[in-house]
């Protein structure tokens, strides 16, 4: 009986790994089938070479069956089984391993394996699993598309399946590839890993979507620099950006504007700028969009970059009070020695901010003064900048050093972001000691 001795004992079977010239490695399934010692059959017993030793499976070793001997049985018994031996033999391709290397999230990569049945016996029950979340049959099922293996393979034949690999995420990825066979009763499984890396494509990004040049005074001009950055694993090429129309523009007419460092590559993790403008030549709200176009890996792709911009009045303060805007402002009889106080508000009603605000040189003089000795005087609230629609305090004294009329001047200059410079803004002042007569058009309060 095949796989027993003529005492009825189980024979040694044993399953190894034997390379193949051409970097496939064969899987050996064994079912000895000789005559005892004492008989003359034919048939020859173990592997002559096989002294006993470890066989190596897989990149492991597993020892042979103690009762295998060395392996020197010469099978030369008679009166039992011709000693004849059925093998089954499958080889696969891309031992130990197959590593399909770096592949953009989003793509595919396919690669395909051999099967070679190197026995004079038919391969049954032949299947093929995989594992590992990126790799799968190229179609989706085995043996892939364009792929010949079935379920048997016939002595000398051999059969392709073909396996994808599909990162769905940056980084490396692992998996396994399991062939499992029969050759008679005999089972065999031979397995080579996978591997693979995601990449990132391409991905250039702003900061900002949009670019905001705020509101200039008509005929002023304004430059920003934005700066793009490539977040992928790969070089993003092909980088370029129409020049946006008027009143927008890069600096200099041409991309990427001068100062700009953005050319036709952007470098994986690296970052450029470009220099844009607006010009503010016409009265009202601007607006465009900037096409900025790559290829990243796979295909072409575009950022929208939203330029916006406004033209708006300059900046223009005014001095009132809450009692009258009469001019001048008359602060009424005061006593020589006493003090009188007012306090002024300062409006921007333009819709640019104002600044470098600052009393004029020849602001006030005595008997006139900002309360402290200086502006904006204690408890006022003006500095030097006055943003559009804002508001803010002065405080001013008049104290009289001896009888008659007193006149002054509180000015403030300021910058109104035109650049053509602006008229100050200001009030006349007026007072009087000693009940003297006032000119006409003052009232006495």
């Amino acid at each position: 009986m095949c796989g027993a001795s003529a005492k009825g004992e189980a024979m040694p079977m044993g399953v190894f790994f034997r390379p193949w010239i051409v970097g496939l490695a064969s899987v050996v399934a064994l079912a000895g089938c000789g005559g005892s010692p004492s008989e003359t059959g034919t048939g020859s017993g173990g592997d002559g070479a096989d002294k006993g030793g470890d066989v190596l499976v897989d990149g492991g070793r597993v020892s042979p069956d103690p009762d295998a001997g060395s392996g020197t049985d010469s099978g030369s018994g008679s009166g039992g089984d011709s000693g004849s031996s059925e093998t089954g033999a499958i080889e696969v391709s891309d031992a130990p391993g197959f590593d399909f290397g770096p592949s953009l999230i989003g793509t595919t990569a396919e690669r395909r394996f051999f099967l070679r049945n190197r026995s004079a016996g038919t391969v049954t029950s032949l299947a093929v699993s995989l594992s590992g979340t990126p790799f799968s049959f190229a179609g989706g099922t085995f043996p892939g598309i364009g792929g010949t293996c079935g379920a048997e393979l016939a002595p000398g034949a051999s059969c392709q399946f073909a396996v994808a690999f599909q990162p769905t995420a940056r980084g490396a990825a692992n998996g396994a590839l399991t062939v499992r066979f029969a050759t008679g009763p005999v089972e065999g499984a031979v397995v080579r890993t996978l591997a693979g890396k995601g990449l990132a494509p391409a991905l250039v990004q702003v900061a900002s979507a949009s670019v905001d040049f705020g509101g200039l005074v008509q005929g002023r001009q304004s430059w920003r620099t934005v700066t793009l950055t490539n977040t992928g694993d790969v070089d993003a090429i092909q980088l370029s950006a129409r020049t946006p129309p008027a009143p927008f523009s890069f600096k200099g007419g041409y991309q990427p504007g001068t100062g700009g460092t953005c050319w036709i590559t952007l470098a994986a993790g690296e970052s450029c700028t470009l220099v844009l403008g607006f010009v503010a030549s016409e009265p009202g709200s601007a607006r465009t969009t900037l096409s900025i176009s790559y290829e990243d890996g796979i295909s072409f792709r575009s950022l929208p970059l939203a330029l916006v911009g406004s033209v708006v009045s300059p900046a223009s303060l005014s001095v009132t009070d809450s009692l009258s805007n009469t001019d001048p402002f008359d602060f009424g009889d005061v006593a020589v020695g006493a003090v009188a106080e007012h306090t002024f508000t300062v409006r921007n009603t333009g819709e640019t901010a104002a600044t470098s605000i600052t009393p004029t040189s020849h602001h006030l003089s005595l008997p006139f003064d900002f309360k402290g000795g200086a502006y904006p005087g204690t408890g006022g609230t003006c500095g030097t900048t006055l943003e559009s629609g804002a508001s803010c305090t002065l405080i001013v004294t008049f104290a009289p050093l001896r009888e008659g009329l007193s006149y002054g001047v509180l000015s403030l200059s300021y910058d109104n972001g035109s650049g053509f410079g602006s008229p100050p803004a200001g009030r006349n002042l007026f007072g009087s000691s000693g009940g003297r007569s006032r000119p006409l058009g003052v009232s006495l309060r």
